[in-house]
C-alpha cells in the first residue's frame, strides 16, 4: 500500500469535514491553502495506519459522506460532487481512478451548495437558498426548494432515512421536514441560528447551533436542553450509544437529561467543529485534528 503518513497528509491542509463510515477507516475532506480564485482540495482514506488520497482543484470541497458498501461523495460548493470508492483501493492510484464527477449546471446561477449526505439510498445535498437536489444515477433531481414565507433560507444540515423522510435546518433559525413531496416548517421552542442536526437509533433528532442551543425531538415535539452558555454557539452534534455530543470551537458538550455538561479534554489547542457518529463512537473533525469521544473520553487520533 502506497500510502502516507498522518503528518504528511494534514501537511497544509484544513479539515472542512469528515466520516468514518465503518471501523477502522477514516475519510477526510480538505481544502489546501487560501487560494479561493483557484481552489485545491486534498481527499483521504486513512486505512490500517496510513492514509491514501487525492486531489481536486476549481471548487473548493465542503462536505463528505460515506457508505458500509463502499461508496463516499464529496460536495463542492458550486454543485460538482465527486463520487470515489473507499473500500477496494488499495494504492493512491487506484483510488484516484476510482473518481467519478457529476456536474450540477443549476447551482451557478442560484447560489452554493453546504452540504451532502447519504440519507438511506439517496444521496442528497443541499445549499444556500434553500435548493435541495438528489443525485440520481449520473444526473441532478431538483427536489422542491425550501423556504419559508416566500421568504429564501439557508439550509446549514440535514439528516434523515431517505428523500421521503429528512428534516433540513437553516441558519435562519428554521428546521423543517420533508415527506418527499412538501416542506412543512416545525414548531421549534427557539429561533436561534442552527448549524447542525443528526438523527437518533429511535428516529428522533438532535439539533445544535448558536446562543448554546442544543434541542431534541421529532415532527412538532420538541424539548430545549439548558445550555451552559448562551453565549457558545455549537457547529456540531451527533450519537452514540444514546448519548448525544455538541461541539463548540473550544470544546464539547453532552446532553445529561436535560442540561448540558462539558468533557474533560484536557489537551490544549484543540478547536471543535464537525462531529460525526459512527460505530466506533462519536468523530471530531476540525483544522487540522481529527478525535474520537468514546464513554466520555476524548482521544487525539491525529493532530
Amino acid at each position: 500500500m502506497n500510502g502516507i503518513s498522518d503528518a504528511e497528509f494534514i501537511e497544509g491542509a484544513f479539515i472542512q469535514e469528515g466520516v468514518s463510515p465503518v471501523a477502522g477507516i477514516i475519510i477526510a475532506a480538505c481544502t489546501i491553502g487560501d487560494d479561493y480564485d483557484n481552489p485545491k482540495n486534498r481527499i483521504g482514506v486513512r486505512k490500517q495506519d496510513v492514509w491514501l488520497e487525492f486531489g481536486l482543484s476549481a471548487e473548493a470541497i465542503l462536505s463528505v459522506d460515506a457508505a458500509t458498501d463502499g461508496s463516499a461523495y464529496v460536495l463542492g460548493e458550486n454543485g460538482s460532487v465527486v463520487r470515489f470508492d473507499w473500500k477496494s483501493p488499495t494504492t493512491r492510484e487506484a483510488l484516484k481512478a476510482s473518481r467519478k464527477p457529476f456536474a450540477n449546471a443549476a447551482v451557478g446561477n442560484i447560489g452554493p451548495l453546504r452540504r451532502i449526505r447519504i440519507l438511506g439510498d439517496d444521496v442528497i445535498c443541499a445549499g444556500s437558498v434553500g435548493q435541495v437536489y438528489r443525485l440520481l444515477g449520473d444526473r441532478f433531481e431538483t427536489l422542491p426548494k425550501l423556504s419559508v414565507g416566500n421568504q429564501d433560507v439557508t439550509i446549514e444540515d440535514i439528516a434523515g432515512s431517505s428523500r421521503s423522510d429528512m428534516v433540513a435546518v437553516t441558519s435562519d433559525g428554521y428546521a423543517a421536514h420533508f415527506d418527499g413531496t412538501s416542506w412543512a416548517v416545525l414548531d421549534l421552542p427557539s429561533n436561534a441560528s442552527l448549524t447542525s442536526i443528526c438523527r437518533l437509533d429511535n428516529g428522533h433528532y438532535a439539533i445544535a447551533g448558536k446562543n448554546g442551543t442544543v434541542l431534541i425531538g421529532v415532527a412538532d415535539q420538541w424539548s430545549i436542553v439548558q445550555p451552559i452558555d448562551t453565549r457558545r454557539s455549537y457547529w456540531g452534534v451527533a450519537a452514540y450509544n444514546d448519548q448525544i455530543y455538541a461541539a463548540h470551537l473550544a470544546g464539547v458538550d453532552k446532553v445529561a437529561g436535560q442540561t448540558l455538561i462539558a468533557l474533560d479534554i484536557e489537551e490544549a489547542d484543540l478547536q471543535f467543529t464537525v462531529l460525526r457518529s459512527s460505530t466506533e463512537g462519536v468523530w471530531s473533525f476540525a483544522e487540522r485534528t481529527i478525535g474520537l469521544i468514546r464513554d466520555d473520553q476524548w482521544q487525539t487520533i491525529m493532530k
